[in-house]
């Protein structure tokens, strides 16, 4: 008996003394298994279990994972933007109690230099964090081949390695460096959904890659928001596409990433349903208040629901941060200052605008608002600019408003000239807006909503060109009279009858030409 007690004695000791009970190395096998899987979620439940099991004699065997599953979490939300530096903080209080040999504070290092989702971060930062890093870019590619042999787990050091690699695709590689074309991200039958993901998700994200993730775990909601950035894209290049659904998803789960609140604010404006898109540009404009993007985004959209006070404090505030974008903000705010006719305050910023960018729209309203000041040759000069190149050719308002400018000189043929001009750019756009409706009709690949709301903005399009067009056939037809050439105003009022609203007008140049 003696010797059974001493047994069991020595058996419980042993028992209290084992550094990992049982129970405990199930539920960390179990969240290793939730690392390989790697979803946002996956890795914060794994995380919990290290830091429950972490404690006394089994730290030293958990911590080194607890490192590994804070670096990814600080990744993750760099991914999408969000708040990451907790994360990171946590991975370094760690460091001191991991083996020298591992050189923690290398994987630190690089994934320090990750930087966050450029969708969701101001240009301003991305800018100034790539440039605080700038001397750990010729690092990458030697950083990348010691990944390949560090100590912490393959998974792990895999994932920083196309992390790095995927946010410096153009940068400078050494001669007998594979260029970025060239640089392979295959998925292997034994690739876990972490590696997977994060080559999925590098550069363009590849529909096919997310969607094997996402039925492997689906639980992987960030799958969703990078596919929704393919169908935004798609939607806005080619008019197909259904982001709605994606988006939805990954705004209900991760509404604190900018990234996620801008891209639904982008797809709302772009749908037309600016009230919507402002909700989110607020939210964005909330996680990064200078997020450039976003306070244009907000701008246009105030200005475009005619809420004129709000777009001009809305363009006063860029103009105060001084963003990249800071044409955009004179030109909107300008527009806005037109809009209420005035003129001082107009001019002042189209001008700033002038100054900082040249392109067509700038132009044009530039035009617009010197004409209404009788500023004509300066209105000349930016209306001709204006209707320069292939987005010029598809500019109807320049030529109108240079008809109007010969008209305030009583140059009448050049006045009617111009006039007939534009009569023929709102034909072309009509027939351009006839044909996109019919293919929005044909396309069945499209999301609902989006495909209706197109169709409309494209019908009350047509109804206000084919106005412009009766009345640019009827200005045209009024100048060539009062210019002597009476036989072509003839055949121009014949297409302005066509408009009901101009029947008056038509019938009393009738009388005056004959005809």
């Amino acid at each position: 008996m003696r010797r059974l007690g001493l047994a069991a004695l020595l058996l419980c000791t042993a028992c209290a003394s084992a550094p990992i009970k049982k129970p405990d190395q199930l539920a960390l096998d179990q969240a290793d298994a939730l690392v390989r899987q790697g979803c946002y979620d996956c890795l914060l439940d794994a995380r919990t279990t290290y830091a429950r099991v972490a404690v006394g004699k089994a730290r030293p065997l958990v911590v080194a994972r607890l490192f590994e599953v804070e670096v990814l979490l600080a990744l993750r939300e760099k991914e999408l933007a969000m708040t990451y530096q907790p994360a990171l903080d946590r991975a370094r209080a760690l460091v001191a109690e991991l083996a020298p040999a591992l050189e923690p504070a290398r994987y630190l290092a690089i994934a320090d230099a990750v930087p966050p989702d450029d969708m969701g971060s101001p240009r301003s930062g991305d800018t100034a964090f790539r440039r605080a890093r700038g001397s750990f870019i010729p690092k990458i590619t030697e950083e990348m081949a010691w990944l390949k042999t560090g100590g912490l787990g393959a998974p792990f050091r895999q994932y920083l390695s196309h992390a790095i690699d995927c946010m410096y695709l153009t940068r400078a590689r050494a001669p007998g460096q594979l260029p970025r074309a060239a640089v392979r991200r295959d998925i292997l039958p034994e690739t876990p959904p972490l590696v997977a993901y994060r080559i999925g998700i590098c550069d363009l994200p590849k529909r096919e890659i997310l969607g094997q993730v996402r039925a492997a775990v689906p639980r992987f909601v960030e799958t969703a928001f990078f596919l929704a950035r393919l169908e935004v894209n798609e939607a806005a290049q080619t008019g197909k596409g259904r982001p709605r659904e994606p988006l939805a998803e990954a705004y209900a789960r991760f509404a604190q990433s900018p990234s996620v609140t801008y891209l639904n604010a982008n797809f709302n404006q772009l749908s037309g349903d600016c009230r919507e898109a402002l909700r989110f540009y607020d939210e964005t404009l909330v996680l990064e208040p200078v997020h450039e993007h976003a306070l244009l985004g907000r701008t246009v959209c105030l200005s475009y629901l005619k809420q004129t006070d709000e777009a001009i404090a809305a363009a006063t505030h860029m103009i105060a941060l001084r963003p990249f974008n800071l044409d955009e903000a004179f030109y909107w705010r300008a527009w806005n200052y037109h809009f209420l006719k005035d003129l001082p305050a107009a001019r002042r910023d189209i001008d700033a605008a002038k100054a900082r960018a040249s392109n067509t729209r700038i132009h044009t309203l530039a035009g617009v608002i010197e004409h209404d000041q009788d500023d004509l040759d300066a209105a000349e000069r930016d209306l001709v600019d204006a209707k320069r190149g292939a987005e010029g050719r598809r500019n109807c308002t320049a030529p109108w408003y240079l008809g109007l400018v010969e008209m305030k000189r009583t140059r009448w043929t050049e006045s009617g000239t111009h006039f007939e001009d534009a009569m023929g750019c709102y034909e072309r756009a009509i027939l351009e807006s006839e044909e996109a409706i019919v293919a929005l009709e044909a396309n069945v690949d499209i999301d609902p909503t989006f495909k209706t709301r197109q169709i409309e903005n494209f019908r009350a399009q047509i109804d206000s060109d084919r106005s412009q067009h009766y009345a640019a056939a009827f200005n045209a037809a009024q100048h060539f009279a009062r210019g002597g050439q009476v036989p072509k105003a003839r055949g121009l009022i014949e297409i302005a009858a066509k408009d009901p609203a101009l029947a008056d007008r038509v019938a009393a140049l009738r009388k005056v030409i004959g005809g």
